[in-house]
């Protein structure tokens, strides 16, 4: 059940995979949880990503081509995975939208599951390694210290990446 649950919030997040991590850490332990975790996030991105390319791929490649002369099949499959990876590892832009935008700009299932597989690593082990501590431990302040250290250095990595990205958000 618990597998499913991952899978449906990376389809549909409806509640914050921090929450579901954690929770997975809390009640499994590190490693069922971090498995749970990773796999069913990863499920849950290739189903999107699949279903995207599927339905609305040839229509998204079509229109970029005939309106803008954009033809996304000379894009450089390196610098695609560099950018996936990227955006998995530094969340500014919403995974249901990188799952989406992978499927129907005809990213091959290759650069996809290769680069959000080890781009949602780092998550998964952060949010149920967390988990797991926090039921473990006995110690609330250490806890928060924890908690709040991740947070502090994500919210800065992820403010300089964005100073550092060519177009700005308004």
């Amino acid at each position: 059940m618990t597998f499913i649950l991952f899978v449906i919030q990376a389809i549909a997040p409806i509640v914050p995979y921090v929450v579901i991590a954690g929770a997975a850490g809390m009640i499994y332990g590190y490693l069922q949880g971090f498995f749970l975790a990773w796999v069913g996030a990863l499920v849950g991105a290739c189903i999107l990503f699949w279903l995207s390319k599927s339905v609305a791929r040839d229509f998204f490649i079509d229109h970029l081509k005939d309106k803008y002369d954009f033809d996304l099949k000379n894009v450089d499959d390196t610098h695609v995975f560099w950018i996936l990876l990227l955006s998995r590892i530094f969340p500014i832009v919403p995974t249901v939208l990188i799952n989406v935008g992978s499927g129907i700009s005809g990213v091959s299932n290759t650069i996809f599951i290769s680069s959000s597989a080890l781009g949602k690593l780092p998550w998964a082990i952060v949010y149920v390694a967390l988990g797991d501590y926090f039921m473990k431990s006995h110690d609330i302040t250490g806890t928060l210290i924890v908690i709040g250290a991740i947070f502090l250095v994500s919210y800065i990595c992820m403010r300089l990446l964005r100073q550092r990205m060519p177009f700005r958000h308004r």
